[in-house]
Order: structure tokens, then C-alpha cells, then sequence
């Protein structure tokens, strides 16, 4: 992934006092600050958590996103006011400053903008007042997350199609728990982020074969195995650009798991048109999540636990799974080096 940031300017959003603190100019160009929000942008436009969005026609966020790269400064104040309302109407969303961005990510151009939570740290404090020099240790409460840390959430819109890639994070809002960003703020209807398709497809294909195989306690490593190796065949196929989430088609996934069992493979579709989920779209993955789903864990009852790696899943030669009588699996591991 390529990242240029063009431009940034960062607004205050902490609901302890009154209004928003809104700058009039845009930051200096200081290159560790610029670093520093470069790394939290690439990491939330890669999150596997990040969702693909579509702005509505009536959204009132919309008619902002034109010539902003000319107005910047007061169009993102605009945005930045109507998320401090927000959050003054919700408590739970926690205090923390925005940061806009005018930026380019492989070539094009976005808006930006990640919520920096503020997060409690600890300063020293030297204290000079006429009487005997005292080095003090002070909290501070308003401390940015660390560039290993990062921004809890965030979106991206594309200047060009006005698509966006959405990060948005659940709190207590009229009485239940819900997200905000996309829907109070952008105006957008969000699909399913990565991972949220991920767990809808493993919980139907838990359903899917407890219906038509009994439960046998492996669906979750089958999964994981079957997204492995089609993510590997198609980097081997198309090398792409590292840290670039590689699109695992959801029909490639069907395919390993139900090739030749057609009445469970119209039940897995049936089933994931209801999530939303079609076979002809793609499963964007990151290569780190990738990476998560090499080793599995199986669990006994007892609590023991054991990583298995998907690789050998299928290789008899290495393990292999007992169904017993009462229903539950043992797993015999071979070839084990003392």
C-alpha cells in the first residue's frame, strides 16, 4: 500500500467542555506528526474490521466532499461539529480529536478522517515556584494513542467515486449498543466488514453441516483451511502489493467445502443470501489475518488445548480425528518427536 498524505488538520472533540475546538489551519509540516497519522491511516484502511459503504442520495455529508481539497479547513470543521453534537447526545462515545486527512492511496485520492481516542498517561512534571526545585509525576488524561496503538474509528472516502471504507466501533446509544459513525455521520449504508463475513460464513457452515452431517466439532478448521489455500493460489497467481488486502472469492470457499455435495451447497448459498453474502463477491483479507487462521485451536472439555496447523488437517499421516460412540472427537496426533 502507497500512502501520501497531501494535507491534515486536527480538530478537538472532548465533550467535557462546551464546543468543539476547531483549528482554522491546517497542521504544520512536521514529519514525525505526518508519520504518525500516515501509520494509523494505513493501518485502519487495511483493518479487516474496515467495512465498504455507499453514501445515500439524501445524506447531508455528501454535498461537503465538493472541491473540499479548496475548503478544507471549514468543511471539516462542518463534519467535526456534527460529531461533537453527537457525541454530546451520547456519553459513551469517548472524548478524543479527529484528524482529517486529504490524502492518496494507491494513486487515489481520499478523505479521511480517524478518531484518536484520548487514552490516560503519566508526564513528568517539573515544579519551580521560588522555593526548592520538585520533579513531580502528573497524569494526563488527553494522550494520544502511540503510533503501535490505534484509532478506534475512522473512514475514507474516495474523492472520485465517493465509495466508502468505513471503521466504526459500538456504544451505548439510545439504550442498546450500536454503531454511529456511518449512519449519524455519513449518512451511509454499511455492508459487512471482512471479519464480520468470515464469522457469518463459518456460523452457516456450522449450520450447514450439522444439518446434513451431524456436528463432528472441526467446521471452524475446515473453514480456516479452505480461505488458506485459496488466499495463497491467488498470490501465487497475481502477486500483490504487501499489506493490499487480497479478494478470496466467497464461490472459491463454497467450492472446497461443498464441491461435490450439491444439496449442502444450495443450503450454504440459501444461507448466506439471508447474511447478505453472495458467492460472486469477494472476501478481502488481509495477509496478517491470513496468518490467525494458519493454526487452529481445538479444545477438550477438560481445557486442554491444542493449535493444529491447517496444512496438515487433512494428512492422516499427522493427526487423525475418532468419532465416539457418545457423539464427542478424539484426536490422535502421530509422529510425535520427544
Amino acid at each position: 500500500m502507497n500512502i501520501e498524505l497531501i494535507k491534515a488538520i486536527l480538530h478537538v472533540l472532548d465533550p467535557a467542555v462546551d464546543a468543539p475546538i476547531l483549528s482554522e489551519a491546517i497542521l504544520p509540516p512536521s514529519e514525525d506528526a505526518l508519520q504518525y497519522l500516515a501509520g494509523h491511516a494505513a493501518k485502519c484502511f487495511a483493518s479487516d474490521e474496515a467495512k465498504a459503504c455507499t453514501l445515500a442520495d439524501d445524506s447531508a455529508f455528501l454535498p461537503l466532499l465538493w472541491n473540499i481539497e479548496d475548503d478544507f479547513e471549514k468543511k471539516t470543521a462542518v463534519i467535526a461539529g456534527d460529531w461533537f453534537r453527537v457525541m454530546q447526545e451520547n456519553p459513551a462515545i469517548p472524548a478524543g480529536d479527529a484528524a482529517f486527512l486529504l490524502l492518496e492511496i494507491d494513486g487515489a485520492e481520499y478523505l479521511a478522517a480517524l478518531k484518536l481516542n484520548y487514552k490516560p498517561g503519566w508526564l513528568h512534571y517539573c515544579r519551580m515556584d521560588g522555593g526548592p526545585a520538585v520533579n513531580e509525576v502528573v497524569r494526563q488524561g488527553t494522550v494520544l494513542p502511540g503510533t503501535s496503538g490505534k484509532a478506534d474509528e475512522a473512514f475514507f472516502v474516495d474523492l472520485r467515486t465517493n465509495a466508502v471504507r468505513l471503521l466504526e466501533k459500538k456504544y451505548e446509544i439510545d439504550g442498546r449498543k450500536q454503531t454511529y459513525l456511518g449512519s449519524r455521520i455519513l449518512g451511509c449504508r454499511a455492508g459487512l466488514s471482512p471479519r464480520e463475513k468470515l464469522s457469518a460464513i463459518q456460523a452457516v457452515a456450522g449450520e450447514v453441516n450439522q444439518q446434513f452431517y451431524g456436528n463432528t466439532g472441526v467446521d471452524e478448521p475446515e473453514l480456516a483451511m479452505a480461505v488458506c489455500e485459496e488466499f495463497y493460489a491467488a498470490r501465487a497467481e497475481e502477486k500483490s502489493r504487501a499489506g493490499k488486502p487480497d479478494p478470496v472469492p466467497v464461490q472459491a470457499i463454497c467450492d472446497k467445502l461443498y464441491g461435490d455435495m450439491p444439496h449442502a451447497r444450495e443450503a450454504f448459498t440459501k444461507a448466506l443470501a439471508e447474511h447478505d453474502i453472495t458467492l460472486d463477491e469477494p472476501l478481502p483479507l488481509s495477509a496478517p489475518a491470513v496468518r490467525r487462521m494458519e493454526k487452529q485451536s481445538l479444545r477438550s472439555a477438560g481445557g486442554v488445548e491444542i493449535k493444529v496447523p491447517v496444512n496438515v488437517y487433512r494428512d492422516e499421516s499427522a493427526l487423525e480425528f475418532i468419532r465416539n460412540p457418545d457423539g464427542s472427537m478424539s484426536l490422535l496426533i502421530k509422529n510425535i518427536i520427544v
